[in-house]
């Protein structure tokens, strides 16, 4: 069914969106101290998929495993997988708001990887952009001592690249899949791969991170992890009927105080005039990139 283009609406379906996120976020930092984070993503992923499923078949029928372009499936599935991957392991290591800061530098490597990946032009403004840009993200995390934890921030970037990936792919070879049933494909994926890496890590490997007892899960917190994830999917492509995702673009930015919000007032983290800063740097760079951009398009 089509519905009537709305941004307001749009705009508060991904409000909502990202207010999810940031729950199942505070969630895998709750749960990470004591069970693997692949662990928590399998369950995240496989619980996950009994809403959307029904949901699915209630919206596309027995189109739900059709696939308009298996390429871009993949590509989307496994940038998809890998940006989630690093966005679980930063969050569980480092403060959500310095990952949220971090993992928002996406626009400053979609940028780079156009140029790389795409042969796309980028020009002297933009490039600038990107420069000043990543020297807020070193004025955050300066200076680097001892008791800094560089894994974090290197998952935060990580994902911030696989994600950047995810949508220049889309961007290179057009026309996307149905939303509910890429999620669905993409959920499927995810759970899989991240049980074989479990049981690759834990048999072979001899990680000492091992699961935990199948009885001794808190299933409370996971039941809630994979309705949770559900429902983050459904209003993410409910945003994506009622506004266009180039409309929709500089409202991703409200993830940055949605995500600092949470961090302060669930886990009592600290905000330094130094990182407001360096956060204001990296929102203006990364919002010239998309105003810049879509200058580009319109030419």
């Amino acid at each position: 069914m089509v519905v009537k283009q709305s941004l307001p609406v749009g705009v508060i379906y991904l409000i909502i969106e990202l207010i999810l996120s940031f729950v199942i976020a505070s969630i895998v930092k709750i749960l990470e101290p004591n069970i693997p984070v692949f662990q928590i993503l399998f369950y995240r992923y496989l619980l996950s998929l009994p809403l959307l499923t029904v949901y699915g078949f209630f919206k596309h029928g027995l189109k739900i495993f059709y696939i308009n372009n298996v390429r871009l499936l993949i590509l989307r599935i496994v940038c998809g997988f890998l940006g989630l991957v690093m966005w679980f392991l930063a969050v569980a290591t480092i403060d959500i708001s310095l990952a949220t800061v971090l993992f928002n530098t996406m626009s400053l490597f979609i940028t780079i990887l156009s140029v790389i990946i795409a042969r796309e032009i980028v020009g002297l403004r933009r490039s600038i952009a990107v420069i000043t840009g990543f020297l807020g993200v070193v004025f955050i995390i300066s200076p680097i001592n001892a008791s800094f934890n560089f894994s974090g921030v290197i998952f935060a970037l990580l994902g911030a690249v696989f994600s950047g990936m995810m949508f220049v792919f889309i961007r290179m070879l057009g026309k996307t899949n149905e939303t509910i049933p890429t999620a669905i494909w993409y959920n499927s994926f995810g759970a899989i791969v991240s049980l074989f890496i479990l049981f690759i890590g834990e048999n072979y490997l001899k990680i000492s991170s091992t699961s935990v007892e199948f009885k001794d899960l808190p299933w409370d917190y996971l039941l809630g992890l994979g309705l949770l994830a559900s429902f983050q999917q459904f209003f993410l492509a409910e945003s994506h009927r009622y506004a266009d995702a180039s409309a929709l673009a500089p409202f991703h930015y409200l993830a940055i105080p949605i995500g600092i919000a949470f961090g302060v007032v669930l886990f009592n983290e600290n905000i330094t005039v130094k990182f407001v800063i360096g956060t204001v740097i990296i929102v203006a760079s990364n919002y010239y990139i998309l105003i810049r951009e879509k200058k580009h398009l319109e030419n």
